[in-house]
């Protein structure tokens, strides 16, 4: 819109202007009947209580006549057998087969010190660490998913080893396949622990993470 008489910046309000002006900060300063504008205390207190009380309360609000949901056990590296509620069904020597099921055998292998290189996940750059190959095999006559045994736990004692990934060690975040009948599968597993360390690899299935078979030394 093109303006036709633009206001001259050198000019002060006449008193026309000037008495606008004061009318108009006059009636802002008002509330909606002419008396002193509402507070937000007052628009709070307009609030009919029962909709204040029929609102629906946050999930998991104490008080609200609800217990809080409780949360669900972490999946993967972070549900780890490694206390006395736990049953450990085999032991075995690392190197050697156990069988897992019915249908599965696992062996692993290791470990192999290393140092985590520049870009790492779950580890700082250079940190020591140790090496495991876990592998399966289908003994059975179906395929079997196997990704529920792909987060083996490592423990020192009863403290449990922080997992780590590193793609220059060949430590993927992956997951086992489904494993075809006579097939076999192998996932490369790291632990951040001092290379000296006593680790002990506990293979699982992570539906039920309460029964274990125990690799060690």
């Amino acid at each position: 819109m093109t303006v036709l008489f633009p206001p001259s910046y050198g000019r002060r309000p006449g008193p026309v202007c000037a008495a606008l002006l004061a009318l108009a900060l006059t009636g802002c300063t008002q509330g909606p009947d002419g008396g002193a504008p509402a507070s937000p205390a007052a628009a709070s207190e307009s609030v009919p209580a029962e909709a204040v009380s029929s609102a629906p309360a946050p999930s998991g609000t104490p008080g609200t006549g609800s217990a809080a949901p409780e949360s669900p056990a972490p999946s993967g590296n972070d549900v780890a057998p490694y206390d006395d509620t736990a049953t450990r069904d085999a032991a075995a020597a690392f190197g050697s087969t156990q069988q897992l099921t019915d249908s599965l055998e696992g062996t692993v292998d290791g470990p192999r010190p290393a140092t985590t290189g520049e870009r790492p996940v779950r580890a700082a750059p250079g940190t020591p660490v140790q090496v495991f190959t876990l592998t399966l095999t289908n003994t059975g006559s179906t395929p079997v998913d196997a990704v529920p045994w792909s987060f083996p736990v490592a423990v020192a004692g009863d403290e449990p080893a922080v997992p780590a990934y590193d793609e220059s060690l060949g430590v993927r975040m992956e997951t086992f396949p489904t494993i075809a009948p006579g097939g076999s599968a192998s996932l490369e597993v790291a632990y951040s622990a001092a290379h000296d360390a006593d680790l002990a690899v506990r293979v699982f299935d992570n539906t039920t993470p309460d029964h274990y078979v125990e690799f060690t030394d």
